[in-house]
Order: C-alpha cells, then structure tokens, then sequence
C-alpha cells in the first residue's frame, strides 16, 4: 500500500511539473513580461500578453484570468498573489503594487459598456479610467474594484465588498457599495 502511494505521488508531481513547465513555455511564446520566481497554481487564462507585466515571486492562482487590449497595460507587483478565479481586465490600464494580495473570485477592471438610451448597450463604445492598487492592498474574497478607483497603500477591502470609489491608505473598507470602517492604526 506504501509503495503505491509513493508510486501514485512521484508520478502526480512528474504531472504537475510537467503541465507547470507548459505553461510557462506557453506564455513565453505570447510574450508575456515576468520576473523570477513566477508560480502558477494551475491553468491560467491570459489575452494579449505582451500588454502584461508581472513582477518577480508572483503567484498567480487556478483558473484566474488576466486580459488585456491591445493598447493596454496590466502591471503586477513584485510579491503579489492572485487568488483562484479572479478576473482582472484592462482596456486602458490597471496597475497593481507590490505585496498584494487578492483574494479568490474578485474581479478588478477599468473598462464598463456605455449605457446611453436609445441604443443597444451591447452596440455602445467602452467607457475606461484606470486603476490603481498600491502597495500591502488586501482584497477580500469576491470583492469588486470597479474603473476610475485608486486603492491606497496598506488598505485593507472586505469580502464581497463593491469599491466604487478611492480608498484611502491603511482605510478598512467593506460593503456595497463599500463605505469606511476604520484605518488600520485606529484603536478598535
């Protein structure tokens, strides 16, 4: 029984490393930009690469997504992770610091449909303002950051929060859409 749980798992990490080093051979070929000490989780989703720039020791979780226009830039900090499924899109540019971390299923975009009357939504031109996220951010599970929206440095977002409008440094921020609770110094 030992032997062939041992067998099971040589040949399961011969698997992943196998996959993990497809990947990697795969993004090169896109051209995507990214330091030392990249880690995938598992398959990700990446449009335009060559519009994307991943710093160093970034992990990067299963079935998370990072798309990008063409004339676009996505920027991800050194010592950052994203979480399993999180989207992060960017049409104009959507800019995330050092030390982050996103938490699973959150999604972070620049982009919205115009919603003029009178005509289709899905027929209107994109409307964008870009995003910024500093460094030592903690974004809750399932949390929103929508465009135009600059996040603080060592701000901290609350699960499912809807952030709507900029954060403040070291602010707490939670619900939608999500208003203050407190800055991280403030005594509780």
């Amino acid at each position: 029984m030992n032997l062939i749980y041992k067998t099971y798992s040589y040949f399961r990490s011969v698997c992943r490393r196998i996959v993990r080093e497809q990947n990697y051979r795969s993004m090169r070929r896109k051209k995507l930009r990214f330091g030392e000490g990249l880690v995938l989780e598992g398959k990700v989703d990446i449009t335009h690469a060559e519009q994307i720039q991943i710093g160093n020791r970034v992990k990067l979780g299963k079935e998370s997504v990072l798309g990008a226009w063409p004339s676009s830039e996505l920027t991800i900090g050194d010592d950052t992770y994203i979480g399993r499924w999180t989207i992060i899109l960017a049409y104009e540019s959507v800019q995330i610091g050092n030390d982050c971390l996103i938490a699973p299923g959150c999604h972070i975009t620049d982009v919205n449909h115009g919603i003029e009357y009178g005509e289709l939504i899905r027929t209107q031109n994109y409307t964008s303002k870009p995003v910024r996220i500093g460094n030592d951010v903690w974004v809750g599970a399932g949390s929103s950051i929508l465009p135009g929206v600059t996040v603080g440095d060592g701000a901290v977002i609350g699960a499912r929060s809807v952030i709507t409008r900029d954060v403040p440094p070291y602010a707490i921020v939670a619900g939608v859409p999500a208003k203050m609770i407190r800055y991280r110094n403030d005594p509780k």
